[in-house]
Parts: C-alpha cells; sequence; structure tokens
C-alpha cells in the first residue's frame, strides 16, 4: 500500500511539473503568432558629433530610415539617408549653433517645410516624406539678404546730372522760402 501512495504521489508531481512547463511555453508559442507586426513609424536613434568652431555638437535623429552620412560644410548640413519604406518619419534634434536661422530644408533637390520647434538651445524637426531609396537632406541657413548699391558709370565717368538737378532743386525751395519769410515779415 505504501508503494501506492508513493506511487500517485510521483505521478501527481509529473502531472504537475508537465503542467507548470506547459504554461510556461504557451505564451511563448501563441504571443509571437498573434502579435502584431511593427509599425512603420518606428525610430531608431542616431547620433552624430559636428564640429563647428573647434566645438563638437551632438546631432540626433530618430527616423523609420538608416542615416548612411552627415556633412557639414560652412551653413551647409547635407544629411545621406536610405529607406526601405514609402512613408518616412523622423525626428532631428539640431543644434543652434550648426546652421544660421533662419533654416531652409531641401531633400532630393526640392524645398519643403517640415515642423520646426525651437528652445534656446535646439531645433526640434519632425520630417516626414515619400519614396523610398537613397535621399539626400540638406539643412542650410536662409542667405543672408544683400543690400547692392549701383554706381552706373558712363564711359568711365560719373553722371553728374541726376547730383545737378538734386542740388539746382535745394537751391531753388530754399529761395523760395526765403522770399515768403521777407514777404511775410514786409506784411
Amino acid at each position: 500500500m505504501q508503494k501506492t501512495k508513493s506511487s500517485e504521489s510521483e505521478s501527481s508531481q509529473h502531472k504537475l511539473n508537465l503542467l507548470l512547463l506547459l504554461l510556461f511555453l504557451l505564451p511563448l508559442i501563441l504571443l509571437p503568432a498573434y502579435g502584431q507586426p511593427l509599425s512603420d513609424r518606428t525610430g531608431m536613434k542616431t547620433t552624430f558629433e559636428v564640429t563647428v568652431d573647434g566645438k563638437k555638437y551632438p546631432l540626433e535623429i530618430v527616423g523609420n530610415f538608416d542615416v548612411k552620412s552627415v556633412d557639414l560644410q560652412g551653413n551647409k548640413l547635407e544629411i545621406e539617408i536610405y529607406s526601405s519604406l514609402s512613408n518616412n518619419l523622423g525626428e532631428m534634434q539640431i543644434p543652434l549653433n550648426v546652421t544660421r536661422e533662419p533654416i531652409q530644408f531641401f531633400i532630393d533637390e526640392q524645398e519643403f517645410f517640415p515642423k520646426v520647434l525651437k528652445n534656446d538651445k535646439i531645433h526640434f524637426v519632425t520630417l516626414q516624406f515619400a519614396g523610398n531609396g537613397t535621399h539626400r537632406l540638406v539643412i542650410t541657413g536662409a542667405p543672408e539678404p544683400s543690400v547692392q548699391m549701383e554706381e552706373k558709370i558712363v564711359n568711365g565717368q560719373i553722371p553728374y546730372l541726376p547730383i545737378v538737378l538734386a542740388v539746382i532743386a535745394a537751391i531753388t525751395v530754399g529761395t523760395i522760402l526765403v522770399y515768403r519769410k521777407r514777404k511775410q515779415k514786409s506784411s
């Protein structure tokens, strides 16, 4: 009789171990089978160091694309992107010292206007563009407006006619004002 109780105890222990093993393995088998694929909006974070005037600044990019290279030449930041998706989404943190304001964005030489937020340290840029393959993102500071002064020189000489006419007009106005004042005093 003792053997039967012992064998029943071992059998129930064996069943309990088997049940625990199945309960442990069941989620590992079923959850991936019914799981959802990762979203196209899932991004990888990439950080590059950009040197401006001898100081290094971090350029952080999070996107559903691969950043192949980053190049800074003067006020022009070029980023080479490779994407295998047709809808691309990314976010960038660009330190204010990297580009001059206002900044412009070009993707494959076409200007586009992403959402840009700014605080006292960075520009936070949300990129959204279409097309898979390799893309070139160029971020540049807008050119400063230049004032151009033209001086027309005819046959190597400065044209004096506009200057002479301005002087004659000023003398005429002055003479008229003096004449009116004298006329008012005499009346």
